[in-house]
């Protein structure tokens, strides 16, 4: 069955006969702009019952890549508190000056949240993501992304013990009996002494960061994300 042409006065509506990339291609061919799959996700949402002309304008204005001040000033983010936007803000100039952007959106939480920012690495053709920033209604939680930890071990065991939680047994346990002897999605590592096993997709969590942890934030990640010095 072939589908039905768009118009400017086609309402928005979801879960119905008409793909979202549907929606998103009219969009993107009326105002030359791409917006990534997983930002216009969450904003198409947003406009549910709208007509596509009525879009055009708001479309071309998310779909340009911004700074996160004009990010966070949109409408759409109204329901994050002045507290959150003011530590993503800061956090957000900490990871430049690491060399790690967002590459100017906020894309779609998926199961974390309504929304999520990602750090990549900026000027390689591999996204290795440092950091992710997940935003909904319980507020923010920051998530960093940390391997090889046995070679950081020292400055793990040294840390304050607010940085040093998020690598002690509990939060994101492996909950595999019995263990597998190998498994992709495992990270293990000696703490003190001690085996932790955890969770690939369940570690290193802040939960509710605060701004006043925002030094330790960077030195962690500084340690684990060194910034090379220029020759």
């Amino acid at each position: 069955m072939a589908k039905k042409p768009l118009s400017s006065d086609s309402a928005i509506v979801l879960g119905k006969s008409t793909p979202i990339s549907q929606y998103h291609a009219f969009l993107r061919e009326a105002t030359g702009l791409d917006m990534p799959g997983c930002e216009f996700l969450p904003w198409i949402r947003s406009q549910e019952g709208r007509k596509l002309g009525e879009l055009i304008e708001p479309y071309a204005d998310a779909a340009e890549r911004k700074s996160m001040d004009r990010l966070l000033a949109e409408p759409r983010f109204n329901f994050i508190s002045p507290e959150n936007k003011a530590f993503i803000l800061a956090f957000d100039e900490e990871m430049r000056a690491l060399g790690y952007d967002c590459g100017g959106g906020i894309g779609d939480g998926g199961c974390w949240g309504s929304h999520m920012i990602i750090y990549s690495k900026v000027g390689v053709k591999s996204k290795s993501v440092a950091a992710r920033i997940y935003i909904g209604d319980y507020g923010i939680n920051l998530r960093l992304f940390l391997n090889g930890i046995d070679k950081h071990i020292a400055y793990i065991e040294s840390a304050t013990p607010y940085i040093k939680r998020a690598f002690e047994h509990g939060d994101g346990e492996c909950k595999c009996q019995p263990k597998p002897e190998t498994c992709k999605f495992r990270k293990s590592y000696t703490l003190d002494g001690e085996r932790v096993d955890k969770c690939n997709g369940e570690v290193f969590y802040y939960r509710a960061p605060k701004m006043e942890h925002m030094p330790e934030y960077v030195a962690l990640l500084r340690e684990f994300y060194p910034v090379k010095k220029a020759k």
